[in-house]
């Protein structure tokens, strides 16, 4: 009689011996590392790009400006949808069409992105931006343009799956 576990029985956390647990954990805590290196070096990448599009407007002291910048963009973000979020539940809550509903989050979206880093400028030691609204608003446009790509890039991938 064979004991092996098979494709249709459940395996409960409980049901782990100790060392099972122990790797289990283990890659969770690697995984979790892993994608959020990934978002700080996407979120680097595009501020990056922000501060040489925007060459002649940002001023940094150095490197770790930038990384203050990237490590001050979440708290600066979650502030941004505080002052949002009401306008995000009202839309959600009228008897608006759907495709309405669907373009004005994304207004929402991208003022959210934009009073994020508005925020994030204005409480980053070491940088000094000569008119913060238009690499604001720049990264706004980049953030929209990743969504569009993004939802392209689901539909068609969504048409070749079975």
């Amino acid at each position: 009689m064979d004991d092996s576990p098979q494709a249709d029985d459940d395996i409960t956390w409980a049901s782990l011996s100790g060392w099972d647990k122990a790797v289990a954990a283990f890659g969770m805590i690697g995984l979790a590392f892993g994608v959020g290196t990934a978002l700080l070096a996407v979120l680097l990448l595009v501020l990056l790009a922000v501060a040489a599009a925007s060459f002649h407007l940002v001023e940094a002291d150095g490197i770790g400006t930038l990384f203050w910048g990237v490590a001050l963009l979440l708290p600066c973000n979650v502030l941004a949808a505080l002052f949002t979020c009401p306008l995000r539940w009202g839309i959600r809550l009228t008897a608006l069409a759907t495709r309405t509903k669907k373009a004005a989050e994304a207004v929402l979206s991208m003022v959210t992105t934009f009073l994020a880093v508005l925020f994030t400028v204005h409480v980053t030691p070491g940088l000094r931006v000569h008119r913060p609204w238009l690499p604001a608003l720049l990264t706004a446009l980049l953030v929209a343009l990743a969504n569009v790509g993004t939802r392209a890039m689901e539909k068609r991938v969504g048409k070749r799956a079975p």
